[in-house]
């Protein structure tokens, strides 16, 4: 049995003999070719990195303290997001807000259900999305 792919899934010619299908024409060779393009990105390897202005960063905050994490950037910061706690202890995140403060620095500020200790240090890797 042959692998399935995207682009085996989307064979132009069986949909352009319906009635449908000739009535789409021009749609459905455009999706077609988008679809080969695309599987043809992916397969060589394609990231997220390639697609959006992003950077990583581990960092260290205290629960519920204003933390700044971004300092001396020329971009703008559209997003920031959470990816993970670094840390082996579960927490789930209750509250989650960023912002610029006066000096124009990336401030966040997150808070956790299960209350760690206000002293303890938890580690994060956040995500800057730039746009």
């Amino acid at each position: 049995m042959s692998k399935i792919t995207i682009s085996r899934l989307f064979e132009v010619s069986k949909y352009l003999v319906t009635d449908a299908g000739k009535e789409l024409k021009d749609a459905l060779s455009y999706l077609s070719e988008f679809v080969e393009v695309t599987t043809r990105a992916l397969r060589k390897g394609l990231t997220f990195d390639d697609n959006f202005d992003t950077k990583l960063k581990e960092i260290t905050i205290r629960p519920d303290v204003e933390t700044i994490v971004l300092t001396g950037e020329r971009r703008r910061v559209k997003e920031v997001v959470i990816r993970r706690a670094v840390d082996a202890t579960y927490y789930v995140i209750d509250n989650f807000g960023w912002k610029y403060n006066n000096s124009g620095d990336v401030v966040i500020k997150v808070g956790f259900t299960g209350s760690p200790a206000a002293t303890q240090d938890i580690r994060l890797e956040i995500m800057f999305h730039f746009g």
